[in-house]
């Protein structure tokens, strides 16, 4: 059951704005944030090739609890917004949720005033919907310093490709209402990369306090082990005053996360507490990893596939990949060797391609792990995981040509139990000849 606050009635005023820049859209919309009473507010450009051109723009009212239940509440909450942009009351749809709670939906005749296109309104309890919103991801570390800075955040659209680095910036800032924040957070949505904002008040008890999300598209360009999201992301890092941050997974899959958070004292302006990155998609997302299939078109013959073509193909298909091998001594039982895997490398299950374990002579358990493929190069891709990892130090044997194998080795104590040695293999379609 639902307590009275998750029962009120929360409105949500969707518009299309001209203007192409986030501040633009925001200083077009303050006369509506003003008028309305507005508490919240997202935005986000729209895409190129999307049926509206400009910014989309939400509008959060503050929660209503009206005096009448069910179809009539939300017909009273609604009805000054009906009449305020000449809709009727047949552009109202009215029905339940899975709970059992009334749900309304209008869109009417879309008329433009001043820029400004009203598209739709929606009215619901603020219970009905959790699918808006996201949990900090697992994969953040359990640093005790930095939990306060973390919060559930507001799912935000932003376009990007596997080529792209999206990084999402937390900030928090005090204000009397969200006009005035709204205005002391111009300057950072006027910047050319962010591309959907979330302002809405996080001490709902007249605190002042408003967080800020901001979801920014970068290029993935100037890779290297020093900078492996590219020098674009450590130019970010450096502006909000940040390190450029542990890695909280390996490069070895086709994504890659990491997380750079601080708890700083809050002020009027906004104050940057964390910043997440991760390659092609918002680093909150707890869907699963889209894993794009290279194809590529070859002639087929009445009886299939000609099979020296089919060899020159997968052949050409491995070439550039780097191929991972690790393998982990361990003294003493192991009764899971993938969560052993996982654990050194930080690496989901789906990332592992095989792992086996044998019992050596003299009684260590080995597990030898292929971790699958990356285009980094061999030497990159282990300065890159030697860097992350919580063990140091590690003994790293390069190859002279760019086509051989790189080492990496770590060595516990003398006397320890447990992991006592890690050996990390990277090369060129290392484990399949």
């Amino acid at each position: 059951m639902m307590s009275p606050v998750e029962q009120a009635l929360v409105t949500s005023v969707s518009l299309n704005v001209v203007d192409t820049r986030l501040d633009d859209a925001a200083r077009r919309c303050r006369p509506l944030v003003a008028s309305l009473g507005a508490v919240s507010l997202t935005a986000s450009r729209t895409e190129v090739d999307g049926p509206r051109a400009g910014v989309n723009l939400d509008l959060g009212l503050t929660p209503a609890s009206p005096s009448a239940s069910g179809g009539e509440a939300v017909r009273q909450v609604v009805a000054p917004l009906l009449e305020r942009f000449r809709w009727g009351r047949g552009d109202l749809d009215i029905s339940d949720t899975a709970a059992g709670h009334p749900w309304g939906f209008a869109a009417g005749p879309e008329r433009t005033t001043d820029g400004v296109t009203p598209l739709s309104v929606s009215v619901g309890a603020v219970g009905d919907t959790p699918e808006e919103w996201w949990d900090p991801p697992e994969w953040l570390p359990a640093d005790a310093p930095v939990r306060s800075v973390r919060r559930r955040v507001r799912r935000l659209p932003a376009a990007a490709s596997d080529d792209d680095v999206v990084a999402r910036v937390h900030a928090r800032l005090t204000a009397p209402d969200l006009d005035t924040a709204l205005v002391r957070c111009l300057s950072l949505l006027g910047r050319a990369d962010v591309w959907s904002v979330d302002l809405h008040p996080v001490a709902v008890d007249g605190g002042g306090v408003w967080g800020l999300a901001l979801l920014l598209v970068l290029p993935l360009v100037d890779v290297s082990p020093q900078a492996p999201f590219g020098t674009g992301v450590d130019a970010l890092a450096a502006e909000f005053g940040f390190l450029t941050g542990r890695l909280r997974r390996s490069p070895l899959g086709v994504w890659m996360v990491a997380a750079m958070e601080a708890d700083r004292p809050l002020t009027e302006d906004p104050t940057v507490e964390a910043l997440y990155v991760r390659t092609g998609i918002d680093p909150f997302d707890p869907g699963p990893v889209d894993r794009p299939v290279e194809t590529r078109e070859m002639a087929l013959s009445e009886d299939g596939p000609d099979e020296a073509e089919l060899i020159s193909a997968i052949e050409e298909a491995l070439r550039d990949a780097v191929r991972v091998v690790l393998t982990v001594d361990v003294v003493g039982p192991v009764a899971d060797a993938t969560a052993v895997v996982r654990d050194v490398v930080g690496l989901d299950e789906e990332d592992i391609e095989s792992v086996g374990s044998e019992t050596l002579a003299d009684g260590r358990r080995r597990i030898v792990a292929h971790l699958g493929a990356t285009l980094m190069g061999a030497e990159e891709v282990l300065r890159f995981v030697v860097a992350s990892s919580a063990l140091q130090p590690w003994e790293l044997s390069l190859p002279e040509s760019a086509d051989g194998i790189a080492t990496a080795e770590w060595h516990a104590p003398a006397g320890t139990s447990g992991i006592v040695r890690i050996e990390l293999n990277a090369g060129d379609r290392l484990g399949l000849r």
